[in-house]
């Protein structure tokens, strides 16, 4: 049986666990916090990140996105992405967006973790308009209800409700439910899903001394 650590906040961990859930790929789950060293998260991938999949006594796999193209390299059934090359473009850039949203949101997060006097106002201003900008993107792109890209449910569905719900949970004064009322229409409109609901995001307590 495959082996997932995962954080319980972490959009990429979702991301993995909602697609493992629907490809009926049985798994263990192993929830961690990744910025307590005990947690020796480097030993299955150097880069000491999460999600990582562990695989019998292959080689881990690691990286979200790379995650998500090894399932649907090997389980191709059902299939998360689109048919069609441009549509899958489409979805894979959609993808993109996420990733870069919540990326820069725990650049954010982190650095505001300093001491007032030792954040850079630049560097988190930097790192909130890039979420902003994101959010803006997919505001215009994404339908408020159905499925992102083609007929069918596919990683940039997971990608973007993902996205949503995190910003949700971590990130209150954004306020994104009422600024993003498309997104926040479409996350709703997903929420119901069996993957989605078994895979709800919960906050972990980060050690200040990290920063």
């Amino acid at each position: 049986m495959f082996k997932l650590i995962s954080a319980a906040p972490s959009p990429f961990a979702r991301k993995v666990r909602v697609a493992l859930l629907e490809k009926s790929i049985p798994f263990e789950l192993i929830t961690v916090n990744p910025w307590n060293s005990a947690a020796k998260v480097q030993i299955h991938n150097p880069l000491g990140k999460i999600p990582i999949l562990i695989i019998d006594d292959k080689k881990p796999i690691y990286e979200s996105s790379y995650i998500l193209e090894w399932l649907e390299a090997k389980f191709p059934k059902p299939s998360l992405l689109p048919v069609g090359i441009e549509e899958t473009l489409e979805a894979k850039y959609l993808q993109v967006i996420c990733d870069g949203i919540c990326e820069a949101f725990v650049l954010l997060f982190i650095e505001r973790m300093r001491e007032k006097n030792k954040r850079s106002t630049s560097w988190e201003g930097r790192q909130f308009h890039k979420i902003e900008g994101g959010l803006t993107e997919l505001e215009t792109i994404i339908p408020e209800s159905g499925f992102c890209v083609g007929a069918s449910f596919t990683i940039a569905d997971i990608a973007i409700v993902a996205t949503v719900e995190y910003l949700s949970m971590r990130f209150e004064e954004l306020r994104i439910r009422e600024k993003f009322p498309r997104l926040a229409s479409f996350s709703d409109f997903h929420g119901d899903r069996p993957s989605f609901k078994n895979t709800i995001p919960t906050p972990q307590q980060l050690n200040a001394n990290v920063v």
